[in-house]
């Protein structure tokens, strides 16, 4: 119901990369509850989507719808007392959104349980909105947070047909594709020292996710510039084979380690992103790591985009 905590940073740090340990762990067990459930939704979702018996795979689906429920007739997460708190909390209702999404259209009956989370999933929506708007720090308004607040605030958007939420992400999207850099480096995130690399992949997993997902349900472009879009994943990728492309950035090692397989979850934005681009070189730096999984996204991405080209033509009138 209520959150409220401090930064992960020590006060002194203006890069916000240096963490504070206490404060660090205090933040992780605040919002432990809360990741749980989402991975449980995610897992609920991966388990209907490999189940082939029609029954089986309507319970897990069933179990997604009725848990959210739960959150929703509680009216979870509706007193944020810090800013830090308001922060956190857009990628996971984000997270929580997605997984409802892919259950809801195949429940049937769902009535009151559906007005009563497409309520409550609005509410949150538009707290985030307003506080990114109005009160989020000038930094915090376009980096990664930004990014996940947009995928969260869309996906509530496409749920319930309210424009005004899809148009904010639309806008949200473009902004940070058009902040890139020409190398497909994010300034903002590059600042952020040895977490530069860490930070730049936590931002495209919301942003390629939003993207792909607004797309789908047929707003266009979802505010995207693919040329530069898939100049950021190249980038991103190299820099993860490679993090010393990021130490030429900004001078720091990174946190990162090396590599493809050790930072699967951080890219499984590559599924969405093959879907929304067909880059057969990209799909080949991964296709032997499958499957990519998120909880955040919705638990398995390759499950979930397996095969698919989504369309960007604008198909929505409302």
């Amino acid at each position: 119901m209520s959150l409220g905590f401090g930064s992960r940073y020590e006060a002194a740090s203006k890069s916000r990369s240096d963490i504070d340990e206490d404060s660090d762990a205090k933040v992780t067990k605040a919002l432990k509850p809360i990741d749980e459930f989402i991975q449980d939704l995610a897992q609920q979702v991966s388990k209907a989507g490999a189940e082939k018996d029609v029954a089986t795979r309507r319970l897990y689906q069933r179990c997604v719808i009725d848990n959210v429920y739960a959150w929703a007739k509680a009216d979870a997460l509706n007193d944020m007392r810090t800013p830090n708190a308001k922060l956190s909390v857009p990628s996971r209702v984000g997270g929580i959104a997605i997984a409802y999404a892919e259950a809801r259209n195949q429940v049937p009956g769902l009535g009151d349980k559906q007005r009563t989370i497409e309520a409550w999933l609005l509410k949150r929506a538009r707290e985030t909105v307003y506080f990114f708007d109005n009160e989020a720090t000038k930094g915090a308004s376009r980096n990664n947070l930004r990014a996940w607040a947009s995928l969260g605030v869309g996906e509530v958007g496409i749920l319930t047909e309210d424009r005004a939420l899809v148009d904010w992400a639309i806008m949200s999207n473009r902004t940070m594709i058009e902040g890139a850099a020409p190398d497909g480096s994010l300034p903002l995130e590059m600042n952020r020292m040895r977490y530069a690399l860490h930070y730049q992949l936590h931002a495209m997993t919301p942003l390629v996710a939003s993207v792909a997902r607004l797309c789908d349900a047929g707003y266009g472009k979802g505010g995207a510039d693919f040329g530069k879009l898939g100049t950021m994943a190249h980038f991103s990728v190299n820099a993860v084979k490679d993090p010393k492309i990021v130490q030429k950035i900004n001078g720091k090692s990174q946190t990162v380690k090396p590599g493809l397989k050790p930072n699967l979850s951080s890219l499984a934005w590559l599924e969405p992103y093959l879907a929304l681009s067909d880059d057969g070189a990209m799909e080949k730096e991964f296709v032997s790591l499958r499957p990519l999984n998120n909880s955040k996204l919705g638990g398995n991405q390759t499950a979930l985009y397996d095969g698919r080209r989504i369309s960007c033509a604008i198909t929505v009138q409302n």
